[in-house]
């Protein structure tokens, strides 16, 4: 006999609304959506319909595309996770009474007649001390493995998004490229993003931050900038690759922090990133092996 599904919780209904919500802001199709991130038109549609919780990943890619910072959905799938997680609560087992099963009657040695009592007594079995000891066993059970999982939990900490980039993991990622297939995708799509190395940082102008970054994971590099006005174009290039660009196209892509998607290296070094700020500013370029600018 197969098991019914499990009901969604609160929380998943929560992050599944916030996810269409974004959606629908970002203006882009299932298909759109399918074409720039690793998830499947059909996996988007379970994501935003609350009938799959969505990988992390996805949440952060979705607030990406739609130009949103993705603290209070990151927030909300949290919730959401720490809920599936849940101990399930359990059931508590009810005693039942079985009466004792009546003799079997005497074979007859005459066709005398026989007496039969008028009421054969049944013992009955006392229910409600039986009752009231599997609650207590259950509530007890309960107690126990909360407390369990409490213990296990506890020292669980998600990366926020507001976290350092630098942060140390306790796990190595899993990527989904290396190398030349890099080229040219996205940094959180592909989780190279999730705690690189910042080779080198060059300050232009008062306010203006580029890092030059590299996951030696994925075997790729790209500029990750601060401050950026709109009308800047931003490219990384090494040598042997093809050139990657960003330009700052809207008011909604400042004030972010930006980056341009990867370009394959097996050397970090060979890093270099070209600035052209606008309104007609001259084109400045700086290796990663550079000290950094202020």
């Amino acid at each position: 006999m197969s098991l019914p599904p499990l009901e969604r919780t609160a929380e998943e209904s929560a992050c599944a609304e916030a996810l269409r919500v974004i959606r629908s802001r970002s203006g882009l199709s299932l298909k759109e959506l399918a074409a720039q991130t690793p998830y499947s038109k059909s996996s988007w549609e379970r994501y935003l319909n609350g009938k799959a919780h969505p990988p992390r990943a996805a949440v952060v890619a979705l607030c990406r595309l739609a130009r949103q910072s993705p603290a209070r959905p990151l927030a909300l799938w949290e919730r959401a996770e720490t809920a599936r997680n849940r101990p399930p609560r359990p059931v508590a087992a009810v005693a039942v009474a079985v009466p004792e099963r009546l003799p079997a009657p005497a074979p007859l040695s005459a066709p005398a007649p026989v007496s039969v009592p008028e009421e054969i007594p049944v013992r009955e079995e006392p229910r409600r001390p039986a009752l009231r000891h599997a609650r207590t066993a259950a509530v007890l059970a309960a107690a126990l493995l909360c407390t369990a999982w409490l213990v296990v939990a506890g020292p669980w900490r998600s990366e926020s998004a507001d976290a350092p980039a630098d942060a140390p993991v306790s796990s190595e990622p899993e990527f989904a490229c290396h190398g030349e297939p890099c080229t040219g995708r996205d940094v959180i799509a592909t989780r190279c993003g999730m705690h690189p190395t910042t080779v080198s940082t060059h300050r232009p102008l008062p306010g203006l931050r580029i890092d030059l970054r590299y996951e030696v994971g994925c075997g790729a590099g790209w500029v990750r900038v601060w401050g950026q006005r709109i009308g800047d174009v931003f490219t990384v290039s090494a040598a042997g690759g093809e050139p990657q660009t960003v330009t700052v196209p809207d008011k909604y892509a400042t004030g972010v922090r930006l980056h341009t998607p990867m370009v394959a290296t097996d050397s970090p070094e060979a890093l270099r990133v070209c600035v052209s700020l606008a309104p007609d500013g001259p084109r400045k370029c700086y290796p990663a092996a550079s000290a950094a600018t202020g």
